[in-house]
């Protein structure tokens, strides 16, 4: 099991982002970037600088796939008040693209993150594993209704808020 380098009770409490002063994160302010074209502008010449763009291969190379990559650059520049959720969404495609191209560029093998897995036998034993897990949870099957159950006299419902089980015309009392 990995060491964690960080105790998991340094976390935040639950509901401490609704302790916070309405319009103090950036996130709820207005975006930097307004548009896709000004965003996309940003994260291009951002990712095209020498050193950025090694450590974006490197990443790449060492199999992080690609809409990982695009998905955390935008969830951090809408984080960070840079551009709304929906202009993230919508330049995660051709973020993706970019990064095609680039590791095309430099002859890297690539992982998109859309594809089926290569190797039949790890997505058998992926389903097999998940399989054992439920067969342990899975409940009684539901016992069928014998004939003592079926003949049984129907229950007469009676209390203020109870339905008459006979017409009224049929009742001793009437209303």
């Amino acid at each position: 099991m990995p060491k964690r380098s960080k105790p998991m009770l340094d976390g935040p409490i639950p509901g401490q982002s609704l302790t916070s002063e309405p319009g103090a994160r950036p996130w709820e302010q207005p975006a930097k970037y307004s548009t896709v074209e000004e965003t996309l502008e940003f994260y291009i010449d951002n990712l095209s600088e020498p050193k950025k763009m090694a450590h974006m291969l490197d990443k790449i190379e060492e199999g992080a796939p690609l809409t990982l990559i695009a998905d955390t650059l935008q969830t951090l520049g809408v984080s960070k008040g840079l551009h709304s959720l929906d202009v993230g969404v919508l330049i995660s495609p051709v973020l993706i693209e970019f990064m095609k191209a680039a590791a095309e560029q430099e002859g890297i093998q690539y992982s998109v993150g859309t594809e089926e897995p290569e190797d039949e036998g790890d997505m058998d034993l992926a389903n097999s594993a998940v399989k054992d897990v439920y067969k342990e949870t899975e409940a009684e099957p539901m016992p069928m209704e014998t004939e003592e159950m079926a003949e049984a006299p129907p229950v007469e419902k009676t209390g203020l808020m109870a339905r008459p089980s006979k017409p009224v015309e049929e009742m001793e009392d009437g209303i």
